[in-house]
Order: structure tokens, then sequence, then C-alpha cells
């Protein structure tokens, strides 16, 4: 279950980031999906399987947007690590803010590390200081959405571990 997991949910993420996030978009922020949940889940369940959450996911939505093929994902692997190297047992779990506000920040450093590779290898960006602040709020509102997200993940997290203990696979 926890391996299906792990492909539906980025899968749907980076679909879900090129249909809805435009239609819920703060102004020129738009929350970015794929990082949510490889984010929320880097902190529920830890950096192994969630690097692969933001590979995927990335991946997905490189294959969506037209830009460079695998710089969303090389972009999103090291903050997501980041977060998620900590190891949790089932008994401790990060606090909602906390964990929203780490999904922030590796949103942050994720969003400037594409922005940098797309300074690299496409035409010049228009403004920066414009595109890294558009980068800053929409790392605010990826981290507002991780809120009722994370529990949602350390759900996923309890239920999968519970049932692998059990031998359901």
């Amino acid at each position: 279950m926890r391996f299906a997991l792990g492909l539906l949910i980025p899968l749907a993420a980076a679909l879900l980031q090129g249909t809805v996030a435009p239609l819920i978009a703060l102004g020129d922020a738009r929350p970015v999906l794929p990082l949510l949940v490889a984010g929320c889940w880097a902190i529920a369940a830890g950096a192994r399987e969630a690097i692969w959450w933001a590979f995927l996911g990335g991946l997905v939505a490189d294959l969506l947007s037209g830009g460079p093929l695998g710089a969303f994902a090389l972009a999103s692997l090291p903050p997501v690590a980041a977060i998620g190297v900590q190891d949790r047992g089932l008994g401790r779990t990060t606090p909602v803010v906390a964990a929203a506000l780490l999904v922030a920040a590796a949103t942050l450093v994720a969003l400037l590390t594409y922005l940098g590779i797309l300074v690299l290898t496409q035409p010049p960006v228009i403004s920066l200081p414009l595109a890294a602040g558009t980068a800053l709020a929409s790392a605010i509102y990826t981290g507002v959405l991780a809120v009722p997200i994370y529990p949602v993940a350390r759900l996923l997290r309890r239920v999968t571990e519970r049932q692998g203990a059990l031998g359901v696979w």
C-alpha cells in the first residue's frame, strides 16, 4: 500500500499543479502541490521515501510545464531530504506549525533553486526580484496548506506502519 501511495499521491499532486493550482492562485502566488505532499511526507515518514515522492512529482511537473526536464525534480530533492532527515518514531511527531514552517522553507529553497536553473538554461527571466518575490509568496501559500495536509500525512504513516507490522502488505 505504501508503494502505491508513493506513486499515486505525487502523480496526483503534479497533475493538480497544472490544473487546479492556477485556479486557486492568490495573485501570482500558487501553491506548489508536489512539494507540499513530498514535504509533509518527509516530516511524517522521513527522507528516504519522501525524496522519491519529490522526484516523481517533480519529474511529472516538469513534463507538464514545458520547462527543462528534471529541473524541478532536481531542485526539489535537497530541501525535501533536509526536512526529512530526522528519524521519527511513531510516538514522536513534529508540531503542525513547525511542520508548516519546514514545508514553506523547503518550498522556498526549491523554488529559488529552480529559478537559478532556469536562469542558467532558459532565456533571461524578466525580473529576478519579482520572480524571487513570487517564489516567497508561493512558499508561504504552500506552508499554509501544510497545516491541514501534514496531519493527514501523519495519519497515513500510522495506518501504513500498522499494516506493515501486521503483515497486511
